[in-house]
């Protein structure tokens, strides 16, 4: 039996966990053009399915024949190449239209435009190429949705985010959705030439629920052990722990394993790779982009004694005020690396992530000892 779980990321996985509810909204919002949401932004740490669900948003949104979506990878001349895209990705109808457009030119280099003016640059013949090409799909009532995965603060991003602005002041038939890790988005909404990503629609990909995480668990292994145990899979929820890219780790490494009948030592045997993974694949990337602040406050809360940590403990052992201890708090929580654990308490908010800094976060950067 084909394993239907797998933990690259990015990639389509066979089990999904349920995100129906806001993803049917998000696609009802993308669709009106008078909400905040034509402009999203999806946000969330590494492996929270941010990719996913921004591609089954593209899924369901070009199912309408009146909408294009676009895929657009972020770098250099992001304008220039979603014209390109725009101009494969249409009918031929639309292609002669295009044809037709004064300047335009299509190559097997790919596609310009030549627009003689002396204060002509090379974004501005493309903002023009695609004004053009809107107001063709504008009066064809077709409309074009942008997908970026991975949005930071780069020439290309902001050069293509301040062209959009500009084609939705003039009422153009464009949309965007992107992805990004917190610091990224928020590095992106506060350059002074995009501040209107502020106003947009933002959507946090939180962690999931334990209770879905059990009913997929239980749906998906029935399949491969008609007899494995309520206990066993509620354990398996435990671990995964809300956490969309441990889900599909955990899943995928015990429906591997030889064993006919999946136990608590089942768990319990691949429990070290588990770990492994989650610390190489995604931990070691979080906590290299920790500022040196944040990582010793996580390695601070590891080591704390009493779990979870009250924030108290925190100034006391880093000599900080209150103030300077909430600053960095809020910033955790914002990255989804720690959460509130009631009052003045946090927790680490991914799984075994206490145990990865214990073991390895605190040696990534020399420190033993604070």
């Amino acid at each position: 039996m084909k394993n239907p779980f797998n933990p690259s990321f990015g990639s389509q996985p066979t089990v999904l966990l349920d995100r129906n509810e806001i993803l049917n909204r998000l696609v009802t919002d993308i669709k009106d053009v008078d909400t905040p949401y034509r402009t999203t932004l999806i946000y969330g740490t590494r492996g929270v399915g941010k990719t996913v669900f921004m591609n089954n948003v593209g899924k369901l949104i070009s199912q309408d024949p009146q909408w294009l979506t676009i895929h657009l990878i972020i770098g250099d001349n992001m304008v220039g190449r979603l014209t390109e895209l725009l101009y494969q990705q249409t009918t031929t109808k639309i292609q002669k239209l295009f044809n037709k457009i004064s300047g335009f030119n299509v190559s097997l280099g790919g596609i310009s435009v030549k627009y003689t003016s002396a204060a002509d640059t090379q974004l501005s013949n493309y903002q023009y190429l695609l004004k053009q090409m809107l107001v063709i799909l504008k009066k064809h009532h077709q409309h074009v949705l942008v997908m970026i995965d991975e949005a930071q603060d780069v020439p290309g991003m902001v050069e293509l985010a301040s062209v959009y602005q500009v084609m939705i002041s003039e009422e153009m038939p464009i949309s965007i959705i992107m992805t990004g890790l917190p610091k990224n988005v928020q590095e992106l909404q506060n350059n002074h030439v995009l501040t209107f990503l502020l106003r947009s629609g933002r959507i946090e990909l939180s962690p999931l629920s334990f209770y879905d995480i059990r009913a997929q668990y239980l749906r998906a292994f029935k399949k491969r052990d008609k007899d494995i145990s309520p206990e066993v899979i509620r354990q398996m929820a435990l671990l995964a722990d809300g956490y969309a890219y441990a889900f599909q780790l955990l899943g995928y490494l015990l429906w591997q394993v030889p064993d006919q009948h999946i136990t608590q030592q089942t768990i319990d045997d691949i429990l070290p790779e588990y770990q492994a993974q989650l610390s190489r694949n995604a931990y070691s990337k979080m906590f290299e982009e920790l500022s040196s602040v944040d990582q010793q406050f996580v390695i601070t809360m590891a080591l704390a004694k009493e779990y979870p940590v009250s924030t108290t403990y925190l100034g006391n052992q880093l000599k900080k005020k209150p103030g300077y201890i909430g600053m960095y708090r809020r910033r955790l929580i914002d990255s989804q690396i720690i959460m509130p654990a009631g009052y003045g308490k946090v927790k680490f908010s991914l799984p075994l992530f206490r145990k990865f800094v214990i073991d390895d976060g605190q040696y990534l950067i020399g420190i033993s000892e604070l």
